[in-house]
């Protein structure tokens, strides 16, 4: 075959779509882009991989673009290349294929030692903060608040109170053994105790969350900061099973629960009360402010002009999981409730002009925390009143999250439709479009106040032991 000559290189012109042209060097190519730029690449067959057909795979290593004019350094790939030096790192090549090297394996070697030598390094800290502070989600529209304080949970990071926008380790989280260290120290080894240890003390599903979150920020690190290499979580996969999430309480148990939660009382005990009366996720309900709620009647005007009144508890979009507006009626129950509560820190009546007072606190300042040991309290006493209410009842472990699906298949059971169920608890169906959207948040609100005040009464009549007339026991309903 002819080679390539200085001519013919330079009079191949660009066309409708990219081409190659081969040199004497068997496998070495001049490619020629509609641009009209220029680049050498060498085809090969790999003589250490195979493709599914049993045959060495089809390979090419890219050597660099076309130098303009003449040049006697030493050809380096990844470097503007005349003619004669592209043909002496193909036949250098060839003869490592010669000799079972792959050269585009040894490529990719080189120049991720390279990447991670010149790269500056952090500390897993400062990496970690900067992906709170910029990281906007895969689709690039930014995070929800609570997702991204969610995620923060899992790292070991929790907002500073007193620099907003700053955050503050937690002493837990994957900082609790990783704070410190350099970023590129940190090892799939590294990660694999991380998780064990979570899996060994019981949090399977913590694990499996942490994970999730740590393959999203190297993920990060290495794609859209390039201060990472590689990721070493990349190959890792889920270290524990979950169950199928189906677990709804059965009324025994919503009594024992209720019970157990007067015991545990404030903040806890009553913060998981009111999960189970609004169907509201738990930490909606934990880091709610008392300026989201009027316990006395607020007032919603409808669509159609006319208004409704009543005692409101309104979550704002961006402390929602689907970033819209939720109405909550509070039912009479769930307003006794926030009525009893006790105040911590500031007087919570009249909000004072910029004050975030939470309804569960115990600092005033911050959400109430150490849910696990309150939970494991919890548990203790509903195991005793389950007990006392049936010796042979076995007890199986729950979720805040198991409530949810409580209240919203009890709301089900009580005769109420799908539509309202959903858009009790917030849930976005997606049959609705445009203004027969935005009507329908409204249009169920009345729906929505007999559903949370059915919902209570029957709650009250559990707890009462005896049940309301004409609505039957829950027992069984399926989620």
């Amino acid at each position: 075959m002819p080679g390539l000559t200085g001519k013919a290189i330079e009079q191949a012109k660009p066309k409708a779509t990219r081409y190659e042209k081969p040199d004497s060097v068997a496998g070495l190519y001049l490619v020629v882009q509609p641009s009209g730029a220029k680049s050498w690449a060498l085809r090969f067959r790999s003589p250490v991989e195979r493709g599914k057909d049993g045959q060495r795979k089809a390979k090419k290593l890219t050597l660099g673009t076309l130098a303009i004019g003449s040049s006697n350094g030493e050809p380096l790939i990844g470097q503007p290349l005349t003619l004669t030096q592209a043909r002496m790192l193909a036949t250098s090549a060839l003869e490592s294929i010669r000799r079972g090297i792959d050269p585009t394996v040894a490529r990719r070697i080189e120049v991720a030692k390279t990447k991670e030598t010149s790269l500056p390094d952090s500390t897993v800290d400062t990496a970690m903060v900067e992906f709170l502070k910029r990281y906007r989600g895969k689709k690039k529209q930014g995070l929800r608040n609570s997702t991204r304080k969610l995620t923060a949970t899992y790292f070991g990071l929790k907002p500073d109170p007193e620099n907003e926008g700053a955050w503050i380790k937690n002493g837990g989280g994957v900082l609790k053994g990783w704070s410190g260290r350099p970023l590129s120290a940190i090892t799939k080894r590294d990660a694999v105790l991380l998780l064990d240890e979570l899996v060994d003390a019981g949090h399977g599903v913590t694990a499996n969350r942490t994970l999730t979150n740590l393959k999203t920020f190297f993920g990060w690190c290495v794609s859209d900061r390039d201060i990472l290499a590689t990721s070493p979580v990349a190959t890792l996969s889920s270290v524990a099973s979950e169950a199928s999430k189906e677990r709804i309480l059965s009324d025994l148990e919503i009594i024992a629960f209720w019970r157990a939660a007067d015991v545990e009382a404030y903040p806890f005990g009553k913060l998981m009360q009111l999960l189970l009366l609004t169907g509201g996720r738990r930490n909606e309900c934990r880091e709610a402010p008392w300026s989201e709620f009027e316990t006395q009647s607020a007032s919603v005007t409808l669509p159609n002009g006319q208004k409704w009144q009543g005692p409101l508890w309104t979550l704002p979009p961006e402390r929602t999981k689907n970033n819209s507006e939720h109405l909550v009626p509070l039912s009479s129950l769930a307003v006794a409730l926030l009525k009893d509560l006790p105040s911590i820190g500031p007087n919570r009546f009249p909000a004072s002009a910029g004050a975030v007072r939470l309804v569960f606190t115990l600092t005033g300042d911050t959400p109430v925390s150490g849910l696990s040991k309150a939970k494991k309290r919890l548990d203790a006493t509903m195991k005793e009143e389950l007990q006392k209410l049936d010796p042979d009842f076995v007890f199986q472990a729950w979720t805040s999250h198991d409530l949810r699906r409580t209240f919203y298949s009890g709301l089900q059971g009580l005769g109420f439709s799908i539509e309202v169920a959903e858009a009790c608890v917030n849930h976005k169906s997606g049959t609705l479009r445009g203004v027969a959207k935005v009507y329908a948040r409204y249009r169920y609100l009345s729906e929505k106040t007999e559903a949370f005040e059915a919902w209570s009464r029957h709650i009250d009549s559990l707890v009462n032991g005896t049940l309301a007339a004409g609505v039957a026991s829950l027992q069984g309903v399926e989620a």
